[in-house]
């Protein structure tokens, strides 16, 4: 396919069967849902027995290429919190994927997103975790091979240091000679609001290789305005002047009553998170995700204005700018879109949206459509768009990357079944269906939740 390493095992289908997440302790700092904490349950007190609670997944996925290539990939995942709950004491927490490339030569690559012990309990001063970790939650971005220590100021702020390899999921490429250590200050208050501020040094083979800050803020205001963003500042002498704001992501949220909101937002460098997201998306990939326009343009920028006319209806208008400065795209955008859930009651659900795209530099025209009906114990869904935006996997370094595809033809069909009150089984089929270049995919998954 152009534009893609192959074979790159693509998972075409919905974000469903996600991870447990885990309840939430006020004044605790290792949650990750701390920016949702108002809304997140409340652990109840543990009881004195051993904890687990998790998710296990078996995934085979099936490729056919248009040159008549075939690959198929199967692969285990394992994400469990053990011992105790999150911000319940110690807690161990594992993450980690084994995955097998049938092909010519079979092909075995470890992923360990997460494995690390950490001690968070109300009522102690002390945080600490140490392993195979990312530092979403107390120190901003990147990921890490040691550990992080911190101390609880009050009910609300978090100071601390970290220090280890720079670290990458993909076992086989750790590099025991690039090391990362800095500082970092987080608060978190009520509502979920969250602000923090980090200072990072990374070491390649003994030399300073590079020096940044990390700031980010989540801040909603009595429920009619919520504003995030997050940047990244290059602190090196050997970063120029105008190329030191590296990362800048800002969205601003404003409610208009219960009918209508506006909400702006602007990207430039791989905004939001982009760590985080590849991260996220190399382990549930979702299929035609919007959020993947965040991250595969150099630039993004616009205005959503959204409507409720009725409760299960959402009508919205938006008018974006985007640019690819590696592909010379220059997009100026007007975005309409619709989305209903549980029409009539009968569970019936779609979501769609079009993009004109207009300029001398822009890319076509795109829309996407899809349907889900849902019968109790099983849904159907289906989905059609004649863009692809999504993740595919380099072939070299196996990492994640967003991939945007203009005027290739999509089509997915799945189902997911609920077998029982802890398993459930999920089937896609996918194509791009591109005379002459027809390229068609399988995948099944089996889930299994511990509760």
């Amino acid at each position: 396919m152009p534009g893609l390493s192959r074979p790159g095992p693509l998972a075409r289908r919905p974000r469903v069967g996600r991870e447990l997440t885990p309840c939430v302790v006020r004044p605790g700092f290792g949650s990750r849902s701390s920016r949702r904490a108002s809304s997140s349950p409340v652990c109840p007190s543990p009881g004195p027995g051993f904890y687990q609670r998790g998710t296990i997944y078996f995934d085979w996925s099936g490729s056919r290429y248009a040159d008549g290539v075939v690959f198929n990939q199967v692969s285990a995942r394992f994400k469990f919190d053990l011992i105790r709950p999150a911000g319940q004491g110690w807690t161990l927490s594992i993450d980690a994927r084994d995955r097998l490339g049938i092909r010519e030569d079979l092909t075995n690559q470890l992923i360990l997103y997460s494995a690390r012990l950490t001690y968070d309990k109300p009522g102690s001063m002390f945080y600490l975790s140490v392993g195979q970790m990312n530092l979403y939650d107390t120190a901003g971005i990147g990921s890490l091979l040691g550990g992080v220590a911190g101390l609880k100021l009050g009910r609300d702020f978090l100071v601390g240091a970290f220090g280890g390899l720079q670290s990458t999921p993909y076992i086989a490429r750790l590099e025991t000679n690039y090391l990362k250590a800095g500082a970092f200050v987080r608060w978190l208050g009520t509502q979920g609001r969250t602000a923090g501020l980090t200072f990072s040094q990374l070491w390649y083979d003994g030399g300073v290789e590079r020096r940044f800050a990390y700031a980010n803020v989540f801040l909603p205001v009595r429920k009619t305005l919520v504003v995030y963003g997050d940047a990244e500042y290059e602190l090196g002498d050997h970063v120029a002047g105008e190329n030191r704001l590296s990362r800048l992501f800002g969205n601003v949220r404003l409610d208009l009553g219960r009918m209508a909101d506006v909400t702006a937002s602007y990207s430039s460098g791989k905004g939001l998170d982009f760590h985080q997201y590849l991260l996220e998306a190399s382990q549930d990939p979702t299929v035609f995700n919007q959020d993947v326009e965040r991250f595969y343009y150099s630039s993004y920028y616009g205005v959503r204005l959204s409507v409720k006319p009725v409760r299960t209806l959402r009508l919205s208008v938006a008018r974006q700018e985007s640019e690819q400065k590696d592909l010379g795209y220059v997009n100026h955008t007007w975005r309409f879109g619709a989305s209903a859930s549980n029409l009539f009651g009968q569970g019936l659900s779609f979501v769609a949206n079009y993009a004109l795209n207009r300029g001398d530099l822009s890319e076509n025209d795109s829309y996407y459509a899809s349907l889900t009906k849902d019968f109790g114990r099983f849904s159907l869904n289906a989905s059609f768009s004649n863009t692809f935006k999504g993740i595919r996997f380099d072939q070299a370094s196996g990492e994640p990357v967003p991939i945007a595809l203009d005027d290739y033809r999509n089509v997915t069909l799945g189902t997911l079944v609920r077998i029982s009150r802890g398993l459930s089984a999920q089937v896609e089929y996918g194509g791009f269906l591109q005379s002459g270049n027809d390229e068609h995919f399988l995948f099944v998954r089996l889930i299994y939740r511990s509760r």
